[in-house]
């Protein structure tokens, strides 16, 4: 009983274990309808993430809302749409909000649900956004933790060439200049290696003209950093060309007023170059854009790059009616962490002597202090992960140089091993060559032997007929074609049995072209004999050469036995291969007659250079282009002869 219950349980898991595992595997089906509408909110709100955040945020939560009622299976769109609402309420300085749907992003990936194509590359972009929260509340040390690991990732090494791998890579690389330039001082070997990598894969990470602004201000601003002043404006015009050209659509007040404080800020390390006001106005441009976008984190980067440099032209007035125009806005705001930002706000307020009293003044230098203190400790953190990273990477060094030392000894083992067997082919390359050698010798003699033969057999006659004085000068002239083409026979003949002999040229040519060459060169057809060239569009890869002398032989074989009716000339295609058919209405064969047509030695004596230079051609063509090419005859006793040649149409 006990035995029967086990065994049932032992059933019931095997059924769910195998339901688990088709259950996981199969492709969840989404409507297509539906996923495009997902699909066109998420894009238009992507599109929009600089221009217009709230219009981002509104259909990003469109997106969200129609996936979760009618589409819950579209894991890939709801990623989308919680990643944009992320992106959108960072854009606003909504923090909280901001990093609570980022949670909701690495849940959903956790979760591994089928159709889940894009989490890995989403989870990134999530990442890389999160990497950017923490710099701005200071936490440098996390945030170049997280950019550490993205960089070490599949993502980035991936070049798939999609929108959102390349989005997710020019967020990295604009990420981690941020946390260079500006939050970790970085060195100027450092930030010019970064941009020089982003220069070299510039050309391959197009996402839109939003992301070209962004990674052409982040480049700017490290280049500023590390002293390249003159590149640095180069990508500020870059900008304003993209901004103000009318036909792109690509006017975006976010980006317009980044790169008008970016041009002051270079323009200001730049003495001389610009008069003082204009620089001030570029500035108090940007601020008042920042102003008309509504973040307040731009809003006070603004207030204080404008403050800043009015105190430092000596244009005390301007800089408090900057500061004074903020604190009077500042309550209405909702307050954000943003400690690095705000220590140079308090630097300037303090520096401009706006406060009333002693008290407020003291107030303020407290503060101020406190945040200096946040953001020093802040650095030390990241410069002991630093320090540790470092440690990692020389003991990793060790660990490769160790690696090394061994793999190279493997190298000298595998490199003697590797000469032994040299030794042994070549040992062996050489007995081949010599047995080779003696198989070209034999050979040698066979063709020398056969050549001499045919020779005696074909020639004997021709000079028979010329020793007798009575005959009539018409018959010597033939007689004399007919000895002069046999010798011609002979020695195309020798030039390609003969080893080393003539060499095979390939290329592809019209079979037409062939046809209409030979036609010139056959002898003339005897009185009541048709001779006809069926046109063709074939074409033929081999040697053209031999080609020709293969067709002209064979023509002049079916002319010289065919006394009345015509000889034919055609070609098809067969299986990818070119046919060529020599047809006449000649006396025919019997089939012992076609079994030795092309042999050197025939039982009817019948010799003739003719048909074993054919065969050798053939061969030839075979030898070189692999693809089947033979020659045979069809005949029937009083009926006629059809020759057939397979030859190869085109390379493989």
């Amino acid at each position: 009983m006990y035995l029967c219950i086990v065994k049932l349980h032992i059933k019931h898991i095997l059924f769910i274990a195998v339901l688990l595992l088709f259950g996981c595997t199969q492709e969840v089906k989404i409507d297509p309808l539906k996923r495009s509408k997902v699909d066109g909110l998420n894009k238009e709100a992507f599109l929009n993430r600089y221009k217009e955040p709230d219009l981002c945020l509104e259909r990003a939560k469109a997106a969200l809302v129609f996936v979760h009622d009618s589409l819950p299976d579209y894991i890939d769109g709801e990623l989308r749409a919680l990643n944009n609402m992320a992106f959108a309420y960072y854009q606003v300085t909504d923090y909280e909000e901001a990093t609570k749907l980022l949670e909701q992003v690495e849940e959903l990936v956790a979760k591994e649900r089928p159709g889940m194509k894009n989490a890995e590359v989403e989870s990134v972009i999530a990442r890389l956004l999160k990497a950017r929260l923490l710099q701005r509340s200071c936490f440098i040390a996390d945030s170049y933790e997280l950019l550490y690991d993205i960089g070490k990732s599949d993502i980035m090494e991936d070049d798939g060439g999609d929108l959102l791998h390349n989005y997710a890579q020019t967020e990295y690389y604009i990420t981690l200049l941020t946390l260079n330039f500006h939050y970790r001082n970085g060195k100027e070997a450092d930030v010019m290696s970064i941009i020089d990598d982003i220069e070299s894969r510039r050309k391959e990470l197009k996402v839109d003209y939003a992301q070209d602004l962004e990674l052409n201000y982040a480049i700017a601003y490290g280049l500023q950093s590390a002293g390249e002043s003159k590149r640095a404006l180069e990508y500020c015009d870059y900008n304003f060309e993209i901004l103000e050209n009318p036909h792109t659509g690509a006017f975006c007040l976010y980006h317009y007023a980044n790169t008008l404080q970016m041009t002051a800020s270079i323009l200001k390390s730049m003495p001389g170059t610009v008069p003082a006001d204009s620089v001030l106005a570029l500035y108090d441009e940007a601020r008042q854009c920042f102003f008309e976008y509504g973040d307040p984190y731009q809003m006070l980067g603004g207030v204080t790059s404008t403050a800043r440099y009015a105190l430092l032209i000596g244009d005390t007035l301007r800089a408090h009616e900057v500061l004074e125009e903020w604190r009077a806005m500042r309550g209405t705001w909702k307050p954000f962490s943003a400690p690095k930002m705000e220590l140079g706000y308090f630097d300037v307020i303090i520096r401009s002597c706006l406060a009333e009293t002693a008290d407020e003044n003291r107030r303020w230098y407290e503060h101020r202090c406190e945040l200096e203190d946040y953001v020093v400790q802040n650095e030390k953190e990241d410069f002991a992960l630093q320090n540790s990273l470092s440690t990692a990477n020389r003991r990793s060094s060790l660990l490769s140089r160790f690696s090394l030392v061994l793999g190279a000894m493997l190298v000298v083992l595998v490199a003697l091993v590797a000469l032994l067997w040299r030794v042994t082919l070549r040992l062996r390359r050489e007995k081949r060559q010599l047995e080779e050698a003696k198989r070209r010798d034999v050979e040698r003699i066979a063709n020398v032997e056969t050549c001499l033969s045919v020779m005696r057999h074909d020639v004997s006659p021709f000079i028979g007929y010329l020793r007798n004085p009575d005959l009539p000068t018409e018959l010597r002239s033939e007689v004399l074609e007919q000895l002069l083409r046999t010798f011609d026979n002979i020695k195309n003949w020798t030039s390609l049995s003969i080893p080393s002999g003539l060499v095979f040229t390939p290329s592809v040519f019209a079979l037409q072209e062939v046809m209409e060459e030979v036609r010139s060169q056959v002898i003339t057809p005897s009185k009541g004999v048709a001779l006809s060239f069926e046109e063709t569009t074939m074409r033929v890869w081999g040697d053209r050469l031999l080609v020709t002398i293969l067709l002209r032989n064979l023509v002049n074989n079916a002319l010289q036995h065919t006394v009345e009716g015509a000889v034919t000339v055609s070609a098809d295609s067969v299986d990818g291969m070119v046919e060529i058919a020599i047809a006449d209405t000649g006396s025919g064969m019997e089939e012992a007659q076609l079994e030795s047509l092309f042999s050197a030695s025939r039982p009817d004596g019948d010799h003739g250079f003719g048909l074993i230079l054919c065969r050798h051609i053939v061969k030839k063509h075979d030898d070189n282009t692999r693809r089947g090419c033979r020659i045979w005859a069809e005949s029937v006793p009083g009926k006629g002869t059809t020759m057939r040649v397979i030859l190869a149409a085109t390379p493989q």
